[in-house]
């Protein structure tokens, strides 16, 4: 059970077999210990910079484009800017296995999300380097969303708990910050546990399948990623009207851009200035990199693990009430 993988399918499988957050809080904690008592680093390569760096990626329903091609073009750009290093992509399925690849140095950069790159935290094997946004906003943000239909009948969020028992309540993946971790904390402002107070707790996966669920009547409410749901709706997948969003979370960063901890400090000074200056050095490579996301001029700006203190912080408070 040292594999992150491993440790968030059981988080999952337990929460859907028990249908309860407090059962989840406890396999959550052990997660966080046995990770960060197991750290599975190699060992840093000799000299200032590896022969070959391993760009990881997996699909995501947040991307509006190929992630495949964003990545090549980065890895192009990479290997303009570092002479002689030689750029590989790996795909994973999900984002466990790729925070364990992290850690047995098979991938050495990746996107993460915030809860994720938290998670992966815990075993050092990562830090972050960069994090997509603006020169004038900053990084970028999403929210998370509490959803119902509006066959329910509910539509203020104080009216959830007294409803909850009738409930078949939805998370997307374990890691995930805005489908599963940020509204398990506002679930538990409410006083909410999920084995005590809805009818069953699933884990979907999928944000869109998540969605799917409460609009096609297999869920009754779910936790959810904001922009995947407006993007179902304005392409029709959805009936706006069918869905009643109860609860919207204040801005989130973005995940960042991570690399193993262990490489070597000018290498990852070197990764870090090459992604700031894509956007300038070479503007076609930008571009395709940046189509993979709805917003327009983005750039890498940098950033450090400190930009995720508040995901730590909340992850800390919601296995402490999951726990009690």
């Amino acid at each position: 059970m040292g594999s992150l993988r491993l440790l968030l399918a059981g988080l999952g499988r337990a929460a859907v077999k028990r249908g309860g957050l407090r059962t989840l809080g406890l396999a959550f904690g052990a997660a966080l210990i046995v990770a960060g008592c197991a750290p599975r680093e190699v060992p840093p390569p000799p000299g200032g910079r590896p022969a070959v760096l391993r760009i990881g990626y997996t699909p995501s329903e947040e991307a509006v484009s190929d992630r495949t091609a964003a990545n090549q073009a980065l890895a192009r750009h990479l290997e303009r800017t570092l002479p002689g290093l030689k750029v590989t992509l790996v795909r994973t399925p999900s984002y466990g296995p790729a925070v364990e690849a992290m850690s047995r140095g098979e991938i050495d950069l990746m996107g993460l999300p915030p809860f994720a790159f938290v998670l992966a935290g815990r075993s050092n094997p990562v830090e972050a380097i960069a994090v997509t946004g603006t020169t004038h906003t900053g990084p970028r943000t999403y929210q998370s969303a509490l959803i119902t239909h509006r066959r329910t009948g509910v539509t203020r969020l104080e009216d959830l708990p007294a409803a909850a028992k009738q409930f078949r309540f939805n998370f997307t993946d374990p890691a995930s910050n805005s489908g599963h971790l940020v509204p398990q904390a506002r679930l538990a402002e409410l006083g909410l546990i999920t084995e005590r107070d809805f009818a069953s707790t699933n884990f979907t996966l999928s944000h869109i399948v998540s969605v799917f669920n409460v609009a096609f009547g297999r869920a009754e409410a779910a936790g959810v990623s904001n922009s995947v749901l407006q993007r179902l709706i304005a392409k029709g997948r959805v009936r706006r009207e069918d869905i009643v969003t109860l609860w919207t979370s204040d801005p989130l960063p973005n995940g960042p851009i991570a690399v193993r901890k262990n490489l070597p400090p000018e290498f990852k000074r070197e990764l870090q200035q090459a992604l700031v200056d894509l956007a300038t050095a070479d503007p076609v490579a930008a571009s395709a990199v940046m189509e993979q996301y709805p917003e327009r001029n983005l750039i890498y700006l940098p950033c450090d693990d400190s930009l995720y203190d508040g995901v730590r912080a909340l992850a800390a408070r919601v296995n402490a009430a999951a726990t009690r």
